[in-house]
């Protein structure tokens, strides 16, 4: 898939920019497929997406035959979502909602949470909130399909600094655009901020710099097990990796989950 959105114009808003450069990184991503095709009914069923963003994988679960609703929170990402699917003719129903508060007359047989989106709940009660929601609209033997990013031990150990991180990417017009991440860890909270910053570099015209700021939710593997239990999930499979091996390595920082009402 090609990104979609502005190109090399900054006198875009801020959420269209950021829903662009979401989807220059995400739309060739492929990794997590394998998961989800794993877990989910091999005949068409419903499924809904929580932070479906640009469509990327809503577009793969029709195409498998699924019934897909998708949720976001920006109508900028819809937006780009709603252009990917139509060209592709997918039939995906889009909605703008928050996942904290869903309301939806459905029930599903399955609530997919991809790409750390679970994280983004940083707020007081927000994670409680989302799933409990999750529950109420999935069918009594519904499954919750999430990838979640733990907290890394090397941010989070005692005297551990800020880590950052820099990726490149080149557009048809020949802009760069060097996205860098700093990263860093509030031990009172156990929150894990992200800063993020892109610089858009076109061969001519001016340069800009967008800025964007997040707070994720920094539990380990344990804390994650806890929250899922307390809202009444029984955890059926985990991997800690997207070749899916079951746990996965100590130190990784990436947990998927299959879960079931409890």
């Amino acid at each position: 898939m090609r990104p979609r959105g502005p190109q090399s114009r900054p006198d875009r808003p801020y959420a269209d920019r950021h829903a662009f450069f979401y989807d220059l990184e995400m739309s060739g991503f492929r990794e997590d497929l394998s998961f989800y095709r794993r877990h989910l009914p091999t005949a068409p069923c419903r499924v809904l997406e929580l932070g479906c963003g640009s469509g990327r994988l809503g577009a793969v679960l029709a195409a498998a035959g699924h019934e897909v609703t998708g949720i976001d929170l920006s109508p900028a990402m819809l937006r780009l979502a709603l252009a990917r699917l139509q060209e592709g003719g997918y039939r995906v129903r889009c909605l703008c909602m928050d996942m904290t508060r869903l309301a939806l007359r459905a029930r599903f047989d399955a609530v997919l949470v991809p790409y750390h989106t679970l994280n983004l709940l940083a707020g007081p009660g927000q994670l409680a909130a989302c799933l409990a929601s999750i529950r109420e609209h999935l069918v009594p033997d519904g499954r919750l399909l999430a990838q979640i990013h733990l907290s890394d031990p090397a941010l989070t150990a005692p005297g551990a600094g800020k880590q950052f991180q820099f990726r490149t990417f080149g557009l048809p017009d020949g802009t760069r655009i060097i996205k860098e991440v700093l990263r860093g860890w509030d031990r009172d909270t156990r929150v894990l901020t992200l800063k993020e910053t892109f610089r858009v570099r076109p061969p001519n015209g001016s340069m800009a710099d967008w800025h964007y700021e997040y707070r994720l939710l920094g539990h380990d593997r344990v804390g994650w097990e806890s929250a899922l239990a307390e809202a009444g999930f029984r955890i059926e499979a985990a991997y800690g990796d997207y070749g899916l091996t079951p746990g996965g390595a100590p130190d990784s920082t990436l947990l998927l989950v299959d879960a079931r009402p409890a």
